[in-house]
């Protein structure tokens, strides 16, 4: 709260400051029985338990989200490795579109949330690269390029499989056991 005082008051209180810096007798409080102990200006906050949270999380829809997705991108890695020529994405897609427009979208432990977007991002990145790098739009001239893509862009979606892995060793430590295990 500000107070404004008039330029004679403010000149006063000057005056008064000055005195009594200027070897004017200090005033004392009065002295009495009652000990007083200052309350503490801060304190730390308690750190809070997140387990509770992110088990309501995962039992929301949470779980549901992170084992489709797993599905979902170990499926289409399987059909890379099996070198299949035609690998439809669109599952994957879809899960993870699906994972973008979840409404409680955040994980309320922060290392565990960090690792779901890092996994859903490479997951993003790496399927538009694969797709990118498709014979689709590629010129016959630049097939070379459009292997590299390709071989990034899978390269990406393996990270982002293994942030999901992560993503679930978290949540596993913090209680969120799944029904079904999604890595089997």
């Amino acid at each position: 709260m500000r107070i404004r005082l008039p330029l004679a008051s403010a000149a006063a209180i000057g005056v008064v400051l000055l005195t009594g810096c200027a070897g004017e007798p200090e005033i004392s409080p009065p002295k009495t029985n009652v000990s007083f102990k200052p309350a503490p200006t801060t304190t730390a906050p308690e750190p809070v338990r997140s387990g509770a949270g992110v088990i309501q999380w995962y039992q929301s829809g949470g779980s549901e989200l992170l084992n489709g997705l797993i599905s979902a991108a170990r499926s289409a890695q399987a059909e890379h490795r099996d070198d299949k020529v035609v690998i439809d994405l669109g599952f994957l897609s879809s899960r993870l579109e699906e994972a973008r427009g979840y409404t409680v979208g955040y994980i309320p432990d922060q290392k565990t949330h960090e690792s779901w977007t890092a996994a859903r991002q490479h997951l993003s990145n790496g399927m538009e690269r694969v797709l990118n790098a498709s014979g689709l739009g590629v010129s016959p001239t630049d097939k070379e390029g459009a292997e590299q893509g390709a071989a990034n862009g899978w390269a990406e979606i393996d990270k982002g499989i293994e942030g999901l892995k992560e993503t679930d060793d978290r949540l596993r430590a913090l209680g969120c056991v799944p029904s079904k295990d999604p890595w089997k």
